[in-house]
């Protein structure tokens, strides 16, 4: 049956990734830049370490914008302290917003420390019919970055604690609680100024807890290298991600990124493109308009009457989100979006539960 399955699953995947290249090209840039040794940031130039499927859900590459000045750098006549990213721009004496280190536009997209940032979210996947399952996600990590062995090379450390409330059809019943929980370590040596490899492994637990650890674990990971085809402006991303779920074992992951202006950030890459435009910028605020896609569920080990079984829950999302940042990558954001091709795959034989497409609405915050 999973046979079956899997080869059901990667067509989808396929048509996913043409439709993803073809109608949702993104760009994420990510708010996890940081070093702990005198307020120089580690030149990290990956994706959001906290994305399941490594790739982002925000921003993520590092720039001549986002790179803050190191100590022992002059900065030029005019320039605010390290601390003060909002320039009045009216002014003609200042400089222009590309001449500023430190800024992505009046932002910082990083902390220059240990600690990089919280982050939580809530998501409402509406059921639909009474044969259909609603789905109600609670998602919540932490990051930190030490250098390893240098600024350059980052190791960012994000435990992830996850929770999935199912609202399911009573035959064949779903567990009412499934948990994620793992600590993803993701190291990004970068070879020199045009290559950077994204090196990730994750020990995780996937389960209801109320089966053994063995069935309930597993490893996940990720390697890819980015290639600076045109710094700041066009990169290239290729690998794969190690997800170890019943029905995937190994997706390919990759494309390019493009940002052609401060205010326009594509990303056309799978499995989770995104496409972002900036609308609003203020003092210490930037307000961003987007539309992605994801790839979501995962295999989770549970009880099932006393017996063990697996389920495997699929789902593609298609998503319109507002996002607003502060400095130093923190900030909010509101999604809505359009949930379809889902179901629930049990590896025991029970009949599969194939639910209605159905809409989403998913809040953020990030400090």
């Amino acid at each position: 049956m999973f046979a079956t399955a899997a080869r059901s699953t990667t067509r989808r995947l396929i048509t996913f990734a043409v439709i993803s290249l073809l109608a949702l090209p993104s760009l994420a840039q990510d708010a996890n830049n940081g070093s702990g040794f005198e307020h120089v940031p580690l030149l990290y130039q990956g994706p959001d370490p906290t994305a399941n499927y490594f790739l982002p859900g925000a921003n993520g590459y590092e720039s001549r914008f986002a790179r803050l000045p190191s100590p022992s750098e002059t900065l030029p006549e005019g320039l605010p302290s390290s601390t003060e990213t909002f320039v009045d721009y009216s002014e003609p004496q200042h400089l222009a917003m590309e001449e500023i280190p430190g800024t992505i536009g009046r932002v910082t997209e990083f902390k220059d420390g240990f600690f990089q940032k919280v982050a939580f979210s809530a998501s409402y996947i509406d059921r639909g019919s009474r044969d259909s399952f609603g789905l109600n996600e609670l998602d919540s990590s932490i990051t930190v970055a030490v250098p390893l062995p240098k600024r350059e090379w980052p190791l960012l450390i994000t435990p992830t604690f996850n929770v999935r409330y199912l609202d399911g059809p009573v035959t064949p019943s779903l567990p009412p609680r499934l948990y994620e929980t793992y600590i993803d370590f993701l190291w990004v040596p970068r070879f020199n100024e045009r290559w950077t490899a994204i090196i990730g492994v994750a020990p995780s637990l996937y389960s209801d807890f109320n089966v053994s650890t063995s069935d309930a674990f597993r490893f996940t990971g990720k390697a890819l290298v980015r290639y600076d085809w045109a710094p700041d402006e066009l990169q290239l991303v290729a690998g794969v991600l190690f997800l170890n779920r019943h029905d995937v074992k190994v997706l390919p992951a990759g494309g390019i990124i493009w940002n052609p202006t401060l205010d326009r950030r594509y990303e056309l890459i799978f499995p989770r493109p995104k496409l972002s435009h900036r609308i609003e910028v203020g003092p210490g605020y930037e307000d961003w308009l987007y539309l992605g896609a994801e790839f979501g569920g995962n295999t989770f080990a549970y009880d099932q009457g006393g017996v063990p079984d697996l389920v495997t829950l699929l789902d593609y999302r298609i998503l319109l989100g507002l996002e607003r940042k502060f400095n130093g990558g923190a900030g909010y954001r509101i999604e809505v979006g359009y949930v379809f091709s889902r179901t629930a795959k049990f590896d025991s034989g029970l009949p599969d539960i194939t639910a209605d497409d159905t809409a989403l609405i998913r809040g953020g915050v990030i400090y």
